[in-house]
């Protein structure tokens, strides 16, 4: 009986470390972390750098790759300078805008509120916007409200 209980004990314990590893692996292959601020709300950085935080969860639709959809948006640099601001349409997911807008309103629902903090390689690079208000290997910061799909 003894004997029962230790392969059973041993087997147990087999389980629960393989499990742990499994965790382990899953865990380091993530290509996101996800912290918690009181202010800002839940933020989760990708293997890229974007780092996207939610501040108001929406209820509406979530757009799929094509659809067209519309938001609201404010666009500073790092120094807080507003460079643009507005509304705009554009087809979700199709490389219409910069790819830190693809990637950061992903799973996004309409009356919803992102902040999205993008690193140059998916704003404007090290070229900027030549003439414009957006100089090279600039970060960008922009809160985005997705209005309608």
């Amino acid at each position: 009986c003894k004997m029962m209980s230790r392969k059973a004990a041993i087997a147990a314990t087999s389980i629960v470390a393989l499990g742990l590893v499994a965790c382990a692996v899953i865990v380091s292959q993530a290509s996101w972390t996800t912290t918690t601020t009181e202010l800002q709300g839940t933020t989760q950085t990708l293997a890229n750098g974007l780092e996207i935080t939610d501040v108001k969860q929406g209820t509406g639709a979530s757009p799929s790759p094509g659809d067209n959809i519309k938001v609201h948006y404010v666009g500073k640099l790092t120094n807080g300078k507003i460079f643009d601001q507005g509304d705009i349409n554009f087809a979700f997911d199709r490389g219409q805008v910069i790819k830190g807008w693809d990637q950061g309103l992903k799973g996004m629902k309409v009356g919803g509120e992102r902040n999205l903090r993008i690193p140059p390689s998916l704003g404007y690079g090290s070229r900027g916007t030549p003439g414009g208000p957006i100089p090279g290997d600039a970060t960008l910061l922009f809160n985005v409200k997705l209005l309608a799909v």
